[in-house]
This record gives structure tokens, sequence and C-alpha cells, in this order.
């Protein structure tokens, strides 16, 4: 366990892809019975789960996916049908294998009682495994006539590296190496036998090649050249310790060796080039080109996995970048050299494309958490009793991972809440004329700087009159609300027009979590509604949390800063023109009334001269505010830096920045201010 714990990451990641292949497979598989290409594809992803768990001595979930192997081949073979029951059998052994999982992350034991589940998938396997097991017993025994010394080629470049090695002191050894027949996983078994000799020397060649390793289209031997100081038994002995490794071949590359390969290698190209076995000390290429292997190679390594804590580090050292050179520039413009100017463009210009990149490496596909909502939306189905079609859009829009690996929690309440309280039951929607399957519709795009997603329903829609009901039991004014306001209203906290609680939701917690966490990262959440048409949750994201474009505005004394998506407009207005209606003050732009936010009431700065206003223009959802502000500064390119959980209950603020000279700005959450001023808002629609 010890040797394998570096692997543990890459384990994680390949089993976490695996099993949401499994998941969505399972859906498929469930609607089309009948195309036994799904099961091939599934048995595969088991299949590679088995073995990856088999080689880092994770028994548990070893055993449980290959009992699931066993009923997948079945599934193959017709010899059982394909039924709610297998279904669901199949669905409960994949909760447990990320139970499993999960336990391993936390650094528990993955040691859970699956003695019910191995039953049951015995109890569909039991009497039908006959097939399977005549196959494996006809496998061909040829297979072990490839267990020898023989190599299809040694090109020059590779002949020059080993006798280069060889007068530097070094061993180079001609190595075959057998799996087991029955092993789970082969391509683990070469990849940690490599892995074992490269701590010890270099691999210099491998056959099969890399590509056909990796996809395991090959029998149970493959075959390397190793250069080491080792001795040879050292050698044997290190790929022998691996698991599941059946035996090895080895022998020392001479200079009899070379010399007669190359003589060999010049007949051979007027002659059919038959391999020839080592221990005839020969070396003898066929047609398999040096020339494919390097683009097999390459092909492979058009991308890594990185640990997402480097990729914080780098974009944090990025952010530091556009610190310092905001610094240098005001510097620079405060002893006017001349001869700054040019270093300073080309710094400027060098750390955008450098900002630019890290953001695209941040970014990541929102389907990395649609993935999970397929299966979700099947077992509320079957937990509600409803029939729900699910419909996902857009699911290649990108956002920063650090957004994206937030959006999970948010988007699962509002389905739950569009599956219990949106889409109504069969029976119901067949008395309004729709279809009796209700439809979830989750949709996402790119809106300039910013990634919109929607969630919607064709179910009840939200009714006002209702909201308002709840609302005024609650204590909750809703004199001069519109329908759309009063719809507003289900974000509060505690808030519900739910007449029972249900395990699903009902108990007045999720709509105002699903808000807060929005705002966290810096977007906004709306609902529109239509009774017995639907409702569409829309909510709207900064692509970035890291780095942005900000407005510098001045409030009294102090500076503040503010992200540039949430400005509409500036305007500096007559003190006339800003108006008192029902308490409140408003300014009309273009025939509409604005509510107008005063920044020093909100954070009780010193009053403000109204001869000298400026009005910023903002939107929130359908909704504009006016935020009065003493002067505009200028725009800026600014690095976001949280605030932290010491000052967690400081909600108006997005986080802080430090400028050029050192010192540290607040940057202003929108959001929040804009919707502890909507509280007093009265029906300003005219």
């Amino acid at each position: 366990m010890d040797e394998n714990s570096k692997y543990l990451e890459l384990f994680f990641e390949e089993t976490d892809e695996h099993l949401q292949s499994l998941n969505e497979q399972v859906l498929e598989l469930e609607k089309h019975p009948e195309q036994s290409e799904i099961v091939d594809v599934m048995f595969r992803s088991a299949h590679t789960i088995k073995g990856m768990a088999a080689t880092m001595g994770f028994d548990t979930m070893a055993k449980l996916t290959h009992k699931m192997e066993n009923v997948f081949d079945l599934l193959k073979k017709k010899s059982i049908q394909v039924n709610e029951k297998s279904i669901a059998l199949i669905f409960d052994c994949l909760d447990t294998l990320s139970d499993l999982v999960e336990d391993l992350r936390e650094g528990n034991e993955a040691d859970r009682d699956i003695t019910t589940l191995v039953e049951q998938l015995d109890a569909v396997a039991d009497g039908k495994n006959t097939a399977a097991e005549e196959k494996s017993e006809e496998e061909p025994e040829e297979k072990d006539e490839d267990f020898n010394l023989t190599l299809h080629t040694l090109d020059d470049s590779n002949r020059q590296v080993i006798e280069s090695a060889k007068e530097s002191g070094f061993n180079a050894y001609v190595v075959a190496v057998k799996v087991a027949e029955d092993s789970s996983m082969k391509n683990a078994r070469v990849f940690l036998v490599m892995s074992k000799l490269e701590q010890h020397g270099d691999v210099l060649y491998v056959e099969p090649n890399a590509e056909v390793l990796e996809n395991e289209d090959f029998g149970t031997v493959f075959k390397l050249i190793f250069l080491s100081k080792l001795e040879e038994e050292e050698v044997k002995n290190l790929a022998l310790d691996n698991s599941e490794i059946e035996d090895v071949l080895i022998q020392t590359i001479t200079e009899t060796t070379l010399e007669t390969d190359a003589l060999i290698h010049e007949a051979a190209v007027e002659e059919d080039e038959k391999p020839v076995t080592l221990t005839e000390d020969v070396l003898v290429p066929d047609k398999a080109a040096p020339k494919t292997k390097a683009p097999q190679k390459q092909a492979m390594n058009h991308s890594v996995r990185v640990d997402i804590e480097k990729l914080d580090t780098f974009m944090n050292l990025v952010s530091e970048l556009v610190i310092y050179r905001t610094q240098l520039e005001d510097i620079s413009s405060q002893v006017q050299a001349s001869e700054l100017e040019e270093p300073l463009e080309q710094v400027a210009r060098i750390s955008a494309d450098l900002q630019e990149l890290v953001l695209k490496i941040r970014m990541q596909p929102v389907s990395a958490v649609m993935s999970r909502f397929p299966r979700m939306v099947r077992d509320l189905g079957n937990d509600l009793g409803k029939e729900f079609e699910l419909v996902i859009e857009g699911e290649d829009t990108e956002l920063d991972r650090t957004v994206v690996s937030e959006l999970g929690e948010p988007l699962i309440h509002l389905i739950r809440n569009a599956a219990d309280h949106g889409v109504e039951m069969p029976e119901k929607r067949l008395e309004l004329g729709k279809n009796p399957k209700g439809q979830i519709k989750i949709t996402a795009y790119q809106e300039g700087n910013r990634v919109v997603l929607t969630v919607s329903d064709d179910g009840k829609g939200v009714d006002p009159a209702a909201v308002k009901a709840s609302a005024e039991r609650k204590g909750i004014a809703t004199e001069g609300l519109s329908d759309k306001e009063l719809q507003q209203l289900i974000f509060h906290a505690g808030f519900s027009t739910a007449k029972e609680v249900t395990s699903i939701s009902g108990r007045g917690v999720g709509m105002d979590v699903v808000k807060q966490k929005i705002n966290t990262l810096g977007g906004t959440i709306e609902i529109d509604s239509v009774i017995n048409r639907g409702t569409v949750f829309k909510v709207n994201l900064p692509l970035t949390l890291s780095i942005i474009q900000a407005l510098l505005i001045k409030v009294g004394n102090e500076v503040f800063a503010m992200p540039l998506g949430n400005v509409q407009k500036i305007i500096k207005p007559k003190s006339v023109e800003i108006i008192q209606v029902h308490n409140r003050e408003i300014y009309m732009f273009e025939n509409t009334a604005v509510p107008v936010v005063r920044l020093n009431e909100a954070f009780d700065i010193a009053a403000v001269d109204d001869e000298n206003l400026h009005l910023i223009l903002v939107k929130q959802g359908e909704k504009q505010y006016a935020l009065v502000v003493d002067d505009i500064i200028r725009q800026q390119e600014i690095a976001i830096k949280k605030l932290g959980k010491e000052l967690s209950m400081l909600k108006k603020y997005l986080g802080a920045t430090i400028m050029g000279n050192g010192g540290i700005i607040m940057i202003l959450d929108i959001a929040s201010i804009c919707q502890a001023s909507a509280s007093q808002e009265d029906d300003l629609e005219y």
C-alpha cells in the first residue's frame, strides 16, 4: 500500500470518471435495453475499476466490481434480461462504490459491508456463468509463444543510446514480462513495472507501443529495453515484485549483439525482415518502422493532469504580478521617466498574455457538474412517483473551475425544487392537457464576460397569491409588490409555500442558501414563473473570480472597487432629478423608476454633497438600481483576494485588492447591497 500510495490521487480521478460513465451508461441501458454495446462500455469501466482497486489493495472494491462484471457479461450474452430489478441493483452497487471512494478520500478504510450486494449479484448470475467460463478456457494458448526475448525493432538512435550508456558504465537489458492471464487491468501492471524500473534506471524502448499498452490491445507479454547499473537478477526481481506478474525473462545486450544487429538490419531491408530472438545474439527490426513510434508517443501527451493546488498557486502568482504591474505604472507616472514606458508596455503585454493563459487553463466545462444530474433526476422520479424528461443544453460552456466546483449544491437545490414543487403528478398533468412526463431543462451559455445558467420546468409555476399569504404569515411586508416581486420572496430565509414537508423539500431551507451561494460566487439569481406553464430560475455568474476589470469609486473619503460587469451606465444627475416616492428615493431613467441606493448610508459614511453626485446604474436580475457615489476615479484591472473566515460576516464585500501604492481597497458585493436595499422598496412601476 505504501508503494502505491503516490498513485492514490490518480486512482481517485480515474475511478470518478469510470463511475460517472457507468451511471450514464446504466441510464442509457434502462432506456435502450436491446443495445448490447452499452453493456460493453459498462463492462470495460467495471473491469478498469476492478483492476485499479486490486492494484491499490482495495479488496472490497475489487470484489464488488468483479461480481458486477459477471452480471454485465450475462447481460451482454442475453442470458439475463434488463429489468427494473437489475437496474436498481446496479445503481445500488455504484452508490456503494462511490461511498467506498469517499471513505478513502477522507482517509478511512474502504471496507464497507457488501455481503448483501454480493449475494444479490450472485443470485442473478447463479447458474448462468457457464458460457463465460468456457470462453475463459478457450483462450488461445499460442500467446505463450510471444514470451521470448524477440524485439521487432531497434532503430539506430536507440542503438546509439545503448552504446553511449554502456560506455558510461550502464548495463543494457532486454526484458520480457508476462502478466497473469486472468489479470485485472493489464495496463496498470505495465505502468507499475515500468515505474518501479525507472526508479533505478531508464526504460529506453517498450513494445507494443505505449498506445497499444494503454488500451490493453495486447496478449499477456510486453517487452522493453532497460538501462541501469543494477545486475540482471536485481532487475528481474524488481519486475517480478509486482502483483499479477507471472514471469520475467531478461538478457544483457552485448556489443556483439549490437554489431550483429547492424549487419542483419542492412540485409533485412532487402529480405523479409523476420524477427530473430536475442537468444541468438541478434536484434532484427521488422516492418514496424520506428517512424511511427514517435508520433504515437506524442499523441498520448496532448494533455497532462495538474493538481488544482498548483493551478491556484499559478493564479495567485499571476495576481501578484498584476498588482506589481499596477504599482510600476503608478511609479512611472509619478517620476515621468520616458525610458520606462517601453519596458512597462512589454511587462503589461506579457502579464496580460500570461493572465489570459492561466485563466484558460483554469476553465472547465460545466458538464463536470451537470453529468451527475441524469441519475439524480431518475431517482427523484422514482421517489416522487413522477416521470421526468431531463434536457441539458450547453454543457460545453466553460467557467472557472472554482466556480464550477461550487455550482453543484445550488443547482441540486434548484432541480429538486423543480421536481418536487414544480412538476405535477402524472394524473394532474393529464387533467391539464399536459404530457404526463414533466420536463426539467438545464441550459448554459456565455454572455460577454459572464455565463448564464437556467433551470426550468413546465410545471405548475409559482402562485404569487400563495407566496403573498405565506409571506404575511411570516411578517414579511408585501404591500404594493407586483406579482414578479412577490415571486422573488421565495429567496427569503425559511420561506416555503409547500403544504407538506417531504424528504425532498418543503422545510423552508434551500432557496435562501442557493441565493447566498450564488452571491458569494459574484453572481445573481432570479425567478420568472407563470402559473400552469412553469418556472425558470436564471443564474448569472462571472467567468472567473480571480482577476477582474473594476471601477474605482469614491464614497466620502473612502475608495472602493466594484466589478465593471455590474455597471450599465454612469450618469452625473442634478439633485432635483432624484425624487421621493413612498419614502424612497428614485431616479427616472428612460421612463422607468429606478431605486436609488446611497452608498454612504449603506456603509455609514458622512453625507455627500448632492450637487456633485455620480449615479452608477447597475442591473441585478430584471431590476435596475442607481448607486450614489461622490466620484469616479478610474477603471482598473484588479486581483481579488478573499477575506477569509474571520471576516465572513462582512456580507457587502466580495473581497479586497491591493493597489499599486500598497493600499488595500474593499471590493463591493453589488448583489448584497442591492438586496439589502430591495427589502425596503415599494412598488415603483409606473
